[in-house]
C-alpha cells in the first residue's frame, strides 16, 4: 500500500475503517499498479477494481468481476464506471460487494 497514489490510500483507509477489514477484503492483484487497488467480499467471488489512472482530479475508474459463468475464466465482468467520485465509488462497492 505504501506505494499507491495518495488518492488510492484515503479511499482505501476511508472504506476499511468505516467497513472493517472483515467485511471488505483488500485484494491488490494489481501491486506493481500504484494507481489501482481492489476489494472482495468476504468470499472473494466479487471484486471491485478501482483506478485513479494516475490523474490527481479525485475521479475514479471503477470496473466489478462478478463470480464465473464457466471454467474458462476465474471471472466474470461486470460493469465498467468511469470519473466517479469516492462517495460514487462507495455506493457501488457497497452495493456490489452487498455491505450491510
Amino acid at each position: 500500500m505504501e506505494q499507491k497514489t495518495d488518492q488510492i490510500k484515503r479511499l482505501t483507509d476511508h472504506l476499511i475503517n468505516k467497513y472493517g477489514a472483515t467485511n471488505i477484503i483488500i485484494t491488490d492483484y494489481w501491486d506493481a499498479d500504484n494507481t489501482a487497488i481492489g476489494f472482495a467480499d468476504k468470499s472473494k467471488q466479487y471484486t471491485v477494481y478501482i483506478t485513479d489512472n494516475g490523474k490527481t482530479d479525485n475521479k475514479f475508474f471503477v470496473s466489478l468481476e462478478k463470480p464465473p459463468t464457466s471454467d474458462k475464466l476465474p471471472y466474470t465482468l461486470g460493469d465498467d464506471f468511469n470519473d466517479m467520485t469516492a462517495e460514487e465509488v462507495e455506493k457501488i462497492l457497497v452495493k456490489h460487494l452487498n455491505i450491510t
